[in-house]
């Protein structure tokens, strides 16, 4: 064999290593999927929809939250409140919990409105291995919130 043949057979060996190595570390990949999740303040219910494929699939129930911590500061003249409540949503495949940072400005007539961002902490049934963040919008009139939808990116991985 020359030696110009069996550099082209390193040279293919290594370029098929390079290519399976690639695909194994590929397959462990976890995958993000888009999900949105919808709440109903009065009946302390949700929805959660996934936008995207993967293995988050819809679900509803209950939520509650707790260990509210509320701080009022003033930024450029304006009066405003941060939140960080944790958050528990009972579903049908399983419950996640999750801990949200909320920034609330009134508006006037005893609305407000919020914006924050959420980060899941555990998770139990189908939602064991959950990970994921998002962001949230609101809108409360006298403490009550009209609307909220959240929307973020989960995962299942260990």
């Amino acid at each position: 064999m020359t030696l110009r043949r069996v550099l082209a057979v390193v040279g293919l060996v290594a370029v098929a290593a390079a290519v399976l190595v690639g695909l194994a570390t590929a397959g462990t990949a976890t995958r993000q999927q888009q999900v949105e999740i919808t709440f109903h303040s009065l009946a302390k219910t949700f929805v959660l929809v996934p936008l995207t494929s993967g293995p988050i699939r819809r679900d509803s129930g209950t939520y509650s939250s707790c260990c509210w911590t509320q701080r009022f500061y003033t930024r450029d003249g304006q009066s405003i409140e941060i939140d960080d409540p944790t958050v528990t949503m009972k579903g049908k495949r399983g419950t996640f919990i999750w801990h949200e940072r909320l920034t609330f400005v009134d508006i006037n007539n005893g609305y407000d409105v919020a914006t924050g961002s959420w980060t899941i902490v555990r998770g139990t049934g189908a939602y064991t291995h959950l990970h994921g963040h998002g962001r949230e919008a609101a809108v409360d009139k006298n403490n009550v919130e009209v609307a909220v939808q959240d929307q973020g990116l989960v995962s299942l991985g260990r």
